[in-house]
């Protein structure tokens, strides 16, 4: 998902005349597409089967890439066009995150759930490492329509492993209505200390720390002043960033306190973005931008793990989709970033995020520490 963002926050500075403050209007529609279905997208994982809802998924994205390639191959892509597409993808990214993660927790259970959830972002390292050094030479080569031909393609090829998946996990079969579950997730981060505690520190994260994905197009193109291939790079040094957290905490994620990962990596992503925000070297951006993506996405392993264990098992999917509605702010970053990156600089607004970062993890410290795991309950699995 993250290289289908890049990708189109490319396209839309190629509309907008590389203009940062159109790539912050994108992120904000973005956002706001993720922000308005997080809830929904909550009840739905908790009311029906997670791989169902993930194929579902994976057919809109093909058919939406697609689209894509073949409006920007044709040149009728418009960039009122390239924003509006942008709310759809923002649902999308809510959808699949929520019912990834959930459904991770039906193959692995609760004692093994920051191993389960690191694996299964480990399949999309070799998307985010080799996939975006391929998209950006396609995007100096052919053009972008190229990149979102590739990424269609890739979707659908994926589509077929999905459903090789056999898992029953719990659903909510009760008679309330949908409407009336996406209130009750709604509700969760106001009623449950824990979970407010977890959301308010994800929303700083997302909005100060996530957001500078939303901006490596930028980076790459105005700051840095390099063309696609320099973009693969920035993105694929994101992707071994990840992948190198991931398996850290595959191997060791559970057996060390979740909330104290939360703190530390939180800190560490901090000081490293405001490195990244002032460095002019792509090599040592590359560098930064993995080191930036390990420690965040540690942080949002042990996050996601601890939003999961805190809550009731039968909201579940919506306490994740509390953590995608909080993701949503990425875009509310991004948007700020850009547009007032677009009068005084998007280096110096970047690093000032990092600053602020490092501020939240000191003063949230002691609420996050202090969270206790609620003790595993086991219900029987529930048939499709």
């Amino acid at each position: 998902m993250n290289v289908r963002i890049a990708v189109h926050g490319w396209l839309v500075l190629e509309l907008s005349g590389d203009s940062p403050f159109w790539v912050g209007i994108f992120a904000f529609v973005l956002g706001a597409g993720q922000l308005l279905f997080s809830s929904i997208a909550g009840a739905i994982v908790d009311r029906f089967q997670r791989r169902n809802v993930l194929v579902v998924e994976g057919i809109i994205s093909t058919v939406v890439a697609a689209g894509l390639a073949l409006a920007t191959y044709y040149d009728v892509a418009e960039l009122w066009w390239a924003i509006a597409i942008a709310f759809l993808t923002g649902c999308q990214r809510a959808v699949r995150f929520t019912a990834s993660n959930r459904m991770v927790y039906d193959l692995v259970g609760p004692h093994r759930l920051v191993n389960g959830v690191s694996l299964w972002r480990v399949s999309a390292s070799p998307m985010m490492i080799f996939g975006s050094l391929l998209v950006g030479v396609v995007i100096d080569w052919v053009g972008v329509w190229g990149a979102f031909a590739f990424m269609s393609a890739s979707l659908a090829v994926g589509l077929p492993f999905l459903l090789l998946i056999h898992v029953q996990g719990s659903v909510d079969s009760s008679p309330t209505s949908l409407f009336r579950q996406t209130l009750e997730g709604a509700q969760l981060a106001v009623r449950d200390p824990s979970l407010r505690t977890l959301f308010s520190v994800s929303v700083v994260m997302e909005t100060l720390g996530f957001s500078f994905l939303v901006m490596i197009p930028v980076m790459a193109k105005n700051v840095l002043e390099t063309g696609g291939t320099g973009l693969g790079f920035l993105q694929a040094g994101v992707g071994v960033g990840m992948l190198g957290a991931t398996l850290l905490m595959a191997a060791y994620g559970d057996s060390v306190p979740k909330a104290k990962i939360i703190v530390v990596c939180a800190t560490g992503a901090g000081i490293v973005l405001v490195g990244f925000a002032l460095s002019r070297s792509l090599l040592l951006s590359v560098a930064l931008a993995a080191a930036v993506m390990a420690f965040l996405n540690a942080y949002d392993l042990a996050l996601g793990a601890m939003m999961q264990l805190v809550s009731p098992p039968h909201l579940r999917g919506r306490a994740v989709s509390l953590h995608s509605l909080a993701i949503s702010f990425t875009a509310l970053g991004g948007f700020v970033i850009g547009t007032v990156g677009a009068i005084v600089g998007v280096p110096l607004v970047m690093a000032v995020s990092g600053g602020g970062i490092i501020a939240n993890a000191a003063l949230r410290r002691r609420a996050v520490l202090g969270l206790q795991e609620r003790p595993a309950t086991l219900r029987p699995a529930d048939p499709d």
